[in-house]
C-alpha cells in the first residue's frame, strides 16, 4: 500500500488523525482552533480531539501492525526504513517544521541550522542500532545453558511537548522502531500539525501501515492511551504535574512501563577562574532558547561573587540585547520569537509580576510589541529563598541569578530543588570541574556548557525531573523487555 500524502501542506486540511496508514475522519466530534502566537490569526479552525473510539482503532491497528508484516522485517530492513526516512526528509523537513512554526512561535531559522540535522542525526543513529543490541549467554556449569534476549515491547504510545514536536516525535520514534515495536504519538493539542504531515512518510520509507499513527487531541486523549489495556509503554514529554497523572493511569491499569521526562530548573554554576565569555555565551543561549521554552534552560545562574559584578553586567546587557531580536518567527531572520500561546504568555507573566516582589528585576519581563506573545527576555537577581521564580519552572525567557562564596555554598543552592534534569560548571580548574559535576544532583553535567544534549549519550532527569532515559543505548533498553531462557 502506498501511503497517502496531504494535498497540500495547508493548516486547515490537517484536521484528521493518521491511522492504520491512511487519514480518517475522527468518530469523535470535538474540535478546537489553533492560533499563531505572533498575532493571533486562525492557524487551524477544526483540529479533533481524539476520543474512546478513535484510540481503540488506533490501538487494534497498531497491534496488527505489531503481529503482522512488521514482526518479520530483519533488523536490515529495519534499519533501511529508518535510513530511507532520513532520506526522504531531506527535502520535506522545511514545510513539515513551518507548519509547527505557525503555531509554537518557533523561529524557521532554527531548521536548517539546528532542527533538520538534529532530526536526521536521530534517524541514522538508530539505524545503525538495529541489529547491535546483543543479548547475554551463560554457561550450563549447573546442568541449564542461560540466554537472555531483548524483545519490543509492542503498542507504544509518545505523548509530546509542544515546544518541539517534531523532533520530540522522531526521538521517540528511532529507538522504539529500531527494536521492532509499533508507535502511536499523541502530539500536545499546541502543535499538531507537523506530526501529522509527517505520518505518511513512515510508509513511503518502506515500514507498514499501523507501524506509526498519529492521533491528536488534549489531555483527554493522553490519558485515554495512559490507562488504555492494550498499550504496553507510554513515553511522555511534558510537564511534572502530568507526568504524575501518567505514572498513576499507568499503575492502575496495566502496570504499563513509562518513560517520564519532566521539567528542569537548570543551575548554571559560574566559578572566579570561568572563561568569563564562554559561560556568558552558554548561559544566554542556555534560556533564549526557543524563547526559554525548554526543560533544559539554564533558568538559575550562581555565580562567585568576586566576578558577580562583572558578570551579571554583561549578562543582564546581553538580555536586554536579545529583545532586539525578536520578531516574526516566519521570517527566517529571526532567532527569537513568541511564547507558544496567549496561555503560556499569561502564565510567564504572572510569575514575572509575582517575582517582583520577592526579587529584583533588572531587565525585561514586559511584553514586546503592541500585540502577540512576545515577551522581553528577563533577568532577576537577590531572590529570597523561596520565591517562585527561583524555584519553580518558568518555561519562559527568564532567568534568576545569584552570588555564592564557597564551592559548598554554592552545591548546597543548586541541590536545593526537586528538579534533576540539566546542569553546568564553569571553570578551568578539571579537579574542580569533576568534583562538583560528581556532586550536582542532575542527570545531565556539562563542564564549561550547558543546556546541551548529545545522541550518543543518555539524557534525563533525576528526582522530580523523569523517570528513565533518553538517548543512546539507555533508549534502546527502555523499549525492550530482557527475556531469559533456560535450556536444560
Amino acid at each position: 500500500m502506498v501511503a497517502p500524502t496531504p494535498p497540500t501542506l495547508d493548516p486547515k486540511e490537517l484536521n484528521k488523525f493518521y491511522i492504520n496508514g491512511q487519514y480518517v475522519s475522527p468518530v469523535s466530534k470535538e474540535t478546537y482552533i489553533l492560533r499563531n502566537p505572533k498575532d493571533d490569526t486562525i492557524v487551524a479552525d477544526a483540529v479533533p480531539v481524539g476520543g474512546p473510539e478513535d484510540v481503540d482503532a488506533a490501538v487494534a491497528a497498531a497491534e496488527a501492525a505489531f503481529t503482522g508484516p512488521w514482526s518479520t522485517f530483519t533488523a536490515a530492513q529495519r534499519s533501511e526504513c529508518l535510513r530511507r526516512l532520513a532520506d526522504i526528509l531531506e527535502d520535506k523537513m522545511m514545510d513539515i517544521l513551518t507548519l509547527d512554526s505557525l503555531t509554537t512561535g518557533n523561529p524557521v531559522s532554527l531548521i536548517p541550522s539546528r532542527e533538520k540535522n538534529y532530526i536526521k542525526s536521530n534517524l541514522l543513529y538508530y539505524s545503525g542500532w538495529t541489529d547491535k543490541q546483543k543479548g547475554d549467554y551463560y554457561p550450563a556449569d549447573d546442568g541449564f545453558v542461560k540466554l537472555v534476549r531483548h524483545e519490543p515491547l509492542g503498542v507504544c504510545v509518545g505523548i509530546n511537548p509542544y515546544n518541539s514536536p517534531v523532533a520530540s516525535f522522531v526521538i521517540k520514534a528511532a529507538p522504539c522502531l529500531a527494536t521492532g515495536n509499533v508507535l502511536i504519538i499523541k502530539p500536545s493539542e499546541k502543535s499538531p500539525l507537523g506530526s501529522l504531515a509527517l505520518a505518511p512518510l513512515f510508509e513511503q520509507a518502506g515500514f507498514p501501515r499501523g507501524v506509526v499513527q498519529v492521533v491528536c487531541g488534549d489531555g483527554r486523549t493522553g490519558a485515554l492511551f495512559a490507562k488504555h489495556m492494550r498499550v504496553r509503554k507510554i513515553s511522555f514529554t511534558g510537564s511534572v504535574a502530568t507526568g504524575k497523572k501518567i505514572q498513576i493511569a499507568a499503575a492502575e491499569s496495566n502496570l504499563k512501563r513509562v518513560t517520564l521526562e519532566l521539567g528542569g530548573k537548570s543551575p548554571a554554576v559560574i566559578f572566579e577562574d570561568a572563561n568569563i565569555e564562554n559561560a556568558l555565551t552558554w548561559t544566554i543561549n542556555g534560556i533564549l532558547a526557543r524563547s526559554g521554552q525548554v526543560c533544559v534552560a539554564a533558568s538559575r545562574v550562581y555565580v562567585q561573587e568576586s566576578i558577580a559584578d562583572q558578570f551579571i553586567e554583561a549578562y543582564t546587557q546581553r538580555m536586554k540585547d536579545a529583545a532586539l531580536r525578536l520578531g516574526d518567527p516566519q521570517d527566517p531572520e529571526t532567532t527569537l520569537g513568541p511564547l507558544a500561546d496567549a496561555a503560556s504568555f499569561a502564565r510567564v507573566q504572572a510569575m514575572v509580576e509575582k517575582g517582583k516582589t520577592e526579587a529584583q528585576l533588572v531587565v525585561g519581563g514586559v511584553q514586546h510589541g503592541p500585540s502577540g506573545c512576545f515577551i522581553e527576555p528577563a533577568v532577576f537577581i537577590n531572590p529570597q529563598p523561596n520565591a517562585e521564580i527561583y524555584k519553580n519552572e518558568v518555561f519562559g525567557p527568564v532567568a534568576v541569578v545569584k552570588t555564592f562564596q564557597t564551592e559548598e555554598e554554592v552545591l548546597e543552592l543548586a541541590n536545593d530543588t526537586e528538579f534533576g534534569l540539566m546542569a553546568g560548571v564553569f571553570t578551568r580548574d578539571i579537579n574542580r570541574a569533576l568534583r562538583v559535576s560528581s556532586k550536582i544532583d542532575t542527570g545531565v553535567c556539562g563542564i564549561n556548557c550547558i543546556s546541551y544534549m548529545n545522541i550518543q549519550a543518555p539524557f534525563g532527569g533525576k528526582k522530580a525531573s523523569g523517570i528513565g532515559r533518553e538517548f543512546g543505548e539507555y533508549a534502546l533498553r527502555s523499549f525492550t523487555e530482557p527475556k531469559t531462557v533456560l535450556i536444560k
